[in-house]
């Protein structure tokens, strides 16, 4: 069945999904007959759901992530009742479904109806079942520890009195969103304001075609750097690309070859991210030293502008002396733009190359470029006038956001879905009176606008700190992933909604500045071109903080060892590293609902069996995805995994 989730978003909880499950265990329980002695629970959670619901409206997250461990973990056990029950239901729908199947396909004959009635009592005896894991007794049981979570809410009631008052009042964005949604569509993802000058000052850099720098690089075996110096949010990747699709840069560079590098500097790997750049194609080869030599070969004879965006290393030398060590010998004119939070990375790979050390600091958007960002994104309509009430509060709001354009998306997007004035003013005082343009502001805004978010939104946004930074969302593939997982509500309604819902949920999403949709057109002539999504590192490191104890990714042992024991969902980078019991502690997470093991090479035939292991042994799982090449495949054991809605290679 297409479930419902149970939301706890940023240790918040949705209390209809609560409602949902009860009344379904109930209407189980008592078409077999088996909710004798239960009318107490019913009663009790009745009651109580009220409570928990007014107990999550008033708990401020950060209150419950950082003061209150009681309340975090009664939340959390209150999902876990919830879930057990979940998984209950969902094995008595697959049941019923594998039923009507049976039985449309049982012939007319006497002998096949006996046999058929004779299978049915077996399924039913399974169903009712004697022993503990029954699919009945375990809802019964679910039901049972659902009612002693929910008594834990008496706990916690004085929240209410003491927060109830100091809250902001704010109006739920849903139905407004809704609303703005067929225009919203049309907003242009792509369009920047400003940084023309910055464009034209590094451009005019990398273009130039003095003889003198020339010959420097050749004599020398370097090749020139530029780097792009600014805190995060503030334009960095935006100007790159700006700059990247420039004509004068393509008539200028044999070719552009563009490397998300991020926090993980690792020569191999970015060995393959230029390669498949430069030939639209994955290399057959996987070792460093294989991988070295066919770049060498791709790009000896090509004039190259390579760009290195989001690059974090800064202390290790020998890292990048393994990248530059395939990137020093070839033709004149090749050069390397690169974008980082960090002066020192900026310093340490000039002084690696060799070159002059070359930076562009680059700063806020003008208060001018800033506003036309921020009428963009706020109005429906591109001529703000229509807003005339808005003009004045608008202007103050976007001067007071420093011209850092991520945020002044981010609040456009949230303000749109709040057209009141008075809102806006309330906005603007209590959240930006001191808001100086620091990381730390800058991460408080992205914050707030994450807890205004409807909850369904923030647990899609959650799932996604599962990937890499920097990685692209396909929306079919995320689409599914998202439903598959449970996380598209759905209490009433057919199957097919959830569709509607889970693209609907992206497009808000990407309005709202937590995505940002881009496209990619292909080369050789062909006029295609395909969208996908991507994530802001800012927003990442966002996502990643507000789903701790819920999503995970890791890529080495140590920080397996980190995991905790309400994870949900996990992602695994560089497997085929991790020794055999690291690999064998993931089966101790039994509530996991999705997991990925992300490409690795040179993957082990013990390595390969242990994953397998751990993939049977985990009967919670909806989700599976996997790249672990030819030696892998999916577990045998598969049929096990009842709940599994998902399955990629």
């Amino acid at each position: 069945m297409e479930t419902a989730v149970l939301v706890f978003a940023g240790k918040s909880l949705a209390t209809p999904a609560i409602s949902f499950f009860v009344n379904k265990a109930f209407s189980y329980l008592n078409e077999y007959r088996k909710a004798e002695g239960l009318e107490a629970v019913k009663n009790r959670l009745e009651e109580n759901i009220p409570k928990i619901q007014s107990v999550i409206d008033v708990a401020d997250p950060d209150y419950i992530k950082d003061k209150s461990k009681d309340l975090d973990a009664w939340l959390w056990q209150l999902r876990d009742a919830v879930e057990e029950a979940e998984d209950a239901i969902d094995e008595l729908e697959v049941e019923r479904d594998q039923n009507k199947v049976s039985h449309h396909q049982a012939g007319s004959s006497s002998f096949t109806r006996m046999k058929h009635k004779f299978v049915q009592s077996v399924k039913h005896v399974r169903v009712l079942g004697t022993t503990s894991n029954s699919p009945l007794k375990r809802l019964k049981k679910a039901l049972e520890g659902l009612d002693e979570a929910a008594k834990g809410v008496e706990n916690f009631l004085t929240l209410v009195q003491i927060h109830q008052n100091t809250r902001s009042n704010l109006n739920n964005p849903e139905q407004d969103d809704i609303s703005f949604r067929a225009k919203g569509k049309d907003l242009n993802a792509d369009r920047v304001f400003g940084r023309e000058n910055e464009k034209e000052h590094i451009v005019g850099w990398l273009t130039n075609t003095s003889s003198e720098d020339n010959q420097d690089a050749k004599n020398n075996n370097h090749v020139p750097i530029m780097s792009i110096v600014g805190h995060g949010g503030i334009g960095k990747t935006t100007l790159a690309q700006l700059i990247s699709h420039d004509s004068r840069i393509k008539k200028h560079f044999d070719t552009v070859i563009w490397v998300a590098v991020s926090m993980s500097f690792d020569a191999k790997t970015l060995f393959d991210k230029i390669i498949q750049s430069v030939t639209l194609s994955k290399p057959s080869v996987d070792t460093y030293e294989a991988l070295q030599q066919h770049l060498k070969k791709e790009i000896e004879t090509i004039k190259y502008l390579l760009i290195l965006d989001d690059v974090w290393e800064d202390k290790d030398i020998s890292k990048w002396e393994n990248l530059f060590s395939s990137l020093r010998t070839g033709v004149c004119g090749r050069k390397i733009l690169l974008t980082t939070r960090m002066q020192s990375v900026a310093d340490l790979a000039s002084a690696v190359m060799r070159s002059e050390r070359e930076f562009f600091p680059l700063c806020g958007l003008e208060e001018d470029e800033n506003l036309r960002l921020f009428n963009h994104h706020a109005f429906i309509n591109p001529d703000p006038q229509e807003f005339e009430d808005f003009q004045q509060v608008g202007e103050e709001i976007a001067k007071k956001l420093r011209g850092c354009p991520l945020v002044t998306k981010v609040v456009a997007g949230h303000l749109r879905a709040h057209m009141k004035v008075q809102f806006w003013n309330t906005f603007l005082h209590e959240h930006l009176d001191n808001f100086d343009g620091s990381m730390e502001d800058v991460v408080k805004v992205l914050k707030l606008s994450y807890y205004h978010l409807v909850p369904g939104l923030q647990v899609c946004f959650r799932y996604c700190s599962i990937f890499p930074k920097n990685h692209e969302f396909k929306k079919e593939e995320l689409v599914k992933m998202w439903i598959a997982a449970g996380l598209i509500s759905k209490t009433t309604g057919e199957a097919e909604r959830a569709q509607d819902a889970a693209e609907e949920y992206l497009d808000l999403l990407n309005r709202k500045s937590f995505f940002e949709l881009k496209l990619r057109n292909f080369r050789f002539g062909r006029n295609e071109c395909h969208e996908y999504f991507v994530m802001h590192d800012l927003m990442h490191d966002l996502a990643t903080w507000v789903s701790s104890g819920e999503c995970a990714r890791i890529a080495d042992v140590a920080s397996s060892k980190k995991l905790k024991p309400t994870l949900r969902h996990l992602s695994v980078a560089g497997i085929d590293g991790f020794p055999v019991d690291a690999i064998k502690s993931l089966s101790q997470f039994k509530n996991l609902r999705t997991i990925i093991i992300e490409d690795c090479h040179d993957i082990q035939d013990d390595t390969s069996r242990e994953v397998e292991k751990v993939i049977e042994s985990l009967k919670a799982l909806r989700v599976v995805q996997y790249h672990m090449f030819s030696r892998s495949r999916f577990p045998g054991k598969e049929a096990n995994l009842k709940h599994l809605r998902y399955v990629s290679q």
